[in-house]
């Protein structure tokens, strides 16, 4: 489904409505509509951030894999406001797991503690250097025209190795003396995808 706004294009794939619906069949009405919208919040911020530093939009396409921003150039910006456009999402994520914990303090309502942790982890995992994930955008940026091409490749490599060895070793000491978790397995299962399209591709 495309919808064309002169130069602006809004697409829906139907692997979008197809993972919304598997959602909706695994977990809680409540739960999917606070993942959702904290996932379409996150993107929301990104926006935010491109538009106040006056970049221009080609396209944005809701898919499976979430929601891909296309500007139109991705030049003129400088390294700071890369940096802020890649933060952005995490932004949006802080301020609503503060506005979760302050209506959760006054209405102990399950849902704002939900929210909170819902949006506690995209930030977290958001926060984590393996490219394309937010952090490791942010670093691209700040290193970009600071050291060579080929350094930069590789020192975003190097990191986001360790970041994932990190994180699969601290889910193993998890696992072992605390309890089994499956969303630390997939974190790690994500984590490790990610790594292994990165090895076939350039920055």
């Amino acid at each position: 489904m495309k919808f064309e706004f002169a130069s602006f294009r809004l697409e829906f794939r139907f692997s979008f409505f197809a993972v919304l619906a598997l959602m909706q069949l695994l977990c809680e009405e409540r739960v999917t509509f606070v993942c959702f919208v904290s996932s379409i919040l996150h993107e929301c911020g990104h926006l935010c951030a491109m538009l106040l530093f006056g970049c221009r939009l080609r396209s944005v396409c809701f898919g499976a894999a979430g929601i891909v921003i296309e500007r139109q150039s991705p030049y003129g910006v400088s390294a700071c406001g890369e940096v802020c456009i890649a933060l952005g999402g995490v932004f949006v994520n802080l301020l609503l797991c503060a506005a979760a914990f302050l209506a959760a303090r006054k209405s102990e309502n399950p849902l704002f503690y939900f929210a909170l942790f819902a949006n506690a982890l995209l930030a977290a995992l958001n926060l984590i250097p393996v490219y394309p994930l937010d952090a490791a955008r942010a670093l691209c940026a700040f290193l970009q025209n600071r050291i060579a091409p080929d350094l930069k490749a590789r020192v975003l490599r190097i990191v986001s190795l360790a970041a994932t060895g990190l994180v699969i070793g601290g889910s193993a000491v998890y696992t072992i003396f605390i309890s089994w978790n499956v969303s630390l397995l997939a974190v790690c299962v994500y984590l490790t995808v990610l790594n292994l399209k990165r090895s076939t591709t350039d920055v």
